[in-house]
C-alpha cells in the first residue's frame, strides 16, 4: 500500500509534478491541522521561493537554508508543520522505541562487548566517569541527580566528560554572551549546569578540553582522546547521559567505532553504560522546546535518532535488529530534516528527493521563524530546570545549602570532605 503523505508534503509533490494547485483539494486536511485558507497561499509562496533556489546551478543545500533563514519571502510567518494528535502519539512510540530500557542488555556480532542499560539512580559502583553530551539542553539534569545520588551510594566522586560544539545544521546560536547557561558551545552549557549545582570546579574542569565536535564522529573522536590521555589502555566504564532517544545511536554508532579504534590499537577499553531514564509523555510538561513536539523533538526523534539506526548498509554503525522502517514513521520524516538529510528520507521513506530538500529548507525556516532554539528562550528554560534540580537535590538530602552556594569555589578534596560529611536524611 503507497505511503499516505501529509499535505505539507503532498502540496511540493504535485508542484513538482506540475499539477494545477487548487486549494479545495487540500482544505479539508489543511483545515484539520489548524490552518486558515490564507496561510496555504503564503504556504504555497515559501514552495516557489525554494524551488527556484535549488533550481540554480551552483544550488549549495547549507546557503540556500542560510538565506531563506534571512529571506522575506511573504508578508505573514511561514506556517508552521501542525501534528495531529495521532501523529504525536507515533513521536512520542518513536522515542520509547529509541530508549534503553534498565536490564537490556545488547550486543553485537562482531563486538566484543555488551551494553547494558541501568536505572540512572542505581548505576554500577565501578563506573569512571559520565560523558554529558548530544546537545540536549535537558541531558544534564539526570547526570547531576545520578551524580550525587551515586556518591552518597558509593562514596565516590565519578569524573565528568563534557562533549560538544554546536549542532552540525547550524541552529545553535550561543554567541549571546549575556546569558547564564547557553553560551559558548554545548559543553560549557554542561560544565556550567553543575557549576549551579556547587560541585568543585576541579572536579567540573578535570575533564575539559577543547570544543571542537560537531558531529557524532566528532565526539567519538574526542572521547577516545580523552580516554586515552587519563585512563590509557585500562578498562573504564562509561556512563553515557544524553537523551534518552539518542541511546540506540548510542549503542550502534559508538559501538562500532570503538570496536574499529580497539582493533586498530586507537583507543582500547570502553565499556558502555547506559543510564536509563524517562521523558514525560504529558506534552504539556515538556517544557525544554527540544521536548516540543511539533517543534524540535520531532526532528530529533523521527529525522535522527531513529531514522539512522534503520540505515545499517554500508553504513558505520551496528544492526540493531530494527528490521523494516515503520510505515507509521514515513509520513513524518519528510517533515522532520532540520537535524537530518533529504537523502535520508528519500532512503527511508521513499521521499523524492526534491520534495524532501524543499521540505528541509521549510523546517529550517521555522525553526528560525519560531524560535525553536532561540538562545534566550533555551537559556530560560535551562534557568527554571536548574532551579528545580537544586531544589530536589536539597529536598531529598543529597546536598546542603552551603555547598549548592559556595561549593564549587572549593578544591575537589575539601569538597567531598564536606559532600561525605553532609549527612543525608
Amino acid at each position: 500500500m503507497a505511503n499516505k503523505k501529509s499535505v505539507y508534503e503532498q502540496v511540493v509533490e504535485d508542484l513538482y509534478k506540475s499539477k494545477k494547485i487548487e486549494y479545495k483539494d487540500y482544505a479539508k486536511e489543511w483545515r484539520r491541522r489548524g490552518h486558515y485558507k490564507e496561510e496555504f497561499v503564503i504556504y504555497l509562496s515559501y514552495i516557489y521561493y525554494i524551488m527556484e533556489q535549488i533550481a540554480k546551478k551552483d544550488f549549495n543545500l547549507k546557503e540556500v537554508i542560510e538565506k531563506a533563514k534571512q529571506a522575506r519571502i511573504a508578508e505573514e510567518p511561514i506556517p508552521e508543520f501542525l501534528l495531529l494528535p495521532s501523529e504525536k502519539k507515533i513521536i512520542l512510540k518513536a522515542e520509547e522505541q529509541g530508549r534503553i530500557k534498565a536490564g537490556e542488555v545488547i550486543r553485537f556480532k562482531g563486538y566484543g562487548r555488551e551494553i547494558r542499560g541501568y536505572e540512572y539512580t542505581n548505576l554500577p559502583e565501578d563506573i569512571d566517569a559520565f560523558v554529558v553530551f548530544s546537545g540536549h539542553p535537558g541531558a544534564a539534569s539526570p547526570a547531576v541527580y545520578a551524580w550525587f545520588n551515586h556518591f552518597h551510594r558509593t562514596r565516590k566522586a565519578v569524573k565528568l566528560i563534557f562533549l560538544g560544539l554546536k549542532d552540525n545544521q547550524g541552529n545553535s546560536d550561543f554567541s549571546d554572551t549575556s546569558l547564564i547557561y547557553n553560551v559558548g558551545s554545548e559543553q560549557e552549557m554542561y560544565r556550567r549546569y553543575f557549576k549551579a549545582m556547587g560541585v568543585s570546579h576541579e572536579i567540573v574542569n578535570e575533564c575539559i578540553s577543547e570544543a571542537y565536535d560537531i558531529s557524532t564522529e566528532d565526539n567519538i573522536i574526542r572521547l577516545a582522546e580523552i580516554k586515552n590521555r587519563i585512563w590509557q589502555d585500562k578498562e573504564v566504564k562509561l556512563a553515557m547521559f544524553g537523551y534518552p532517544v539518542y541511546q540506540t545511536r548510542i549503542a550502534t554508532e559508538f559501538a562500532w567505532s570503538f570496536e574499529q579504534m580497539e582493533r586498530e590499537g586507537k583507543c582500547r577499553g570502553i565499556n558502555f553504560i547506559i543510564p536509563s531514564y524517562k521523558p514525560s509523555q504529558n506534552e504539556y510538561e515538556r517544557y525544554f522546546s527540544y521536548d516540543n513536539l511539533n517543534g524540535i523533538a520531532t526532528d530529533i526523534i523521527i529525522g535522527n535518532c531513529t531514522a539512522h539506526p534503520y540505515r545499517v548498509k554500508g553504513e558505520a554503525r551496528y544492526d540493531i535488529g530494527w528490521g523494516k522502517y515503520p510505515d507509521s514513521y514515513k509520513k513524518l520524516l519528510p517533515l522532520s530534516l532540520v537535524y537530518s538529510y533529504p537523502n535520508v528520507a528519500k532512503e527511508l521513506a521513499g521521499t523524492d528527493i526534491r520534495v524532501a530538500t524543499v521540505l528541509k529548507v521549510i523546517r529550517a525556516i521555522q525553526h528560525k521563524t519560531y524560535g525553536y532554539e532561540h538562545p534566550k528562550k533555551t537559556d530560560k528554560q535551562i534557568s527554571y530546570n536548574v532551579i528545580e534540580m537544586r531544589r530536589r537535590l536539597f529536598e531529598e538530602g543529597l546536598v546542603s545549602k552551603e555547598l549548592l552556594r559556595e561549593g564549587y569555589k572549593l578544591s575537589k578534596q575539601e569538597y567531598l570532605l564536606r559532600l561525605q560529611s553532609f549527612q543525608r536524611r
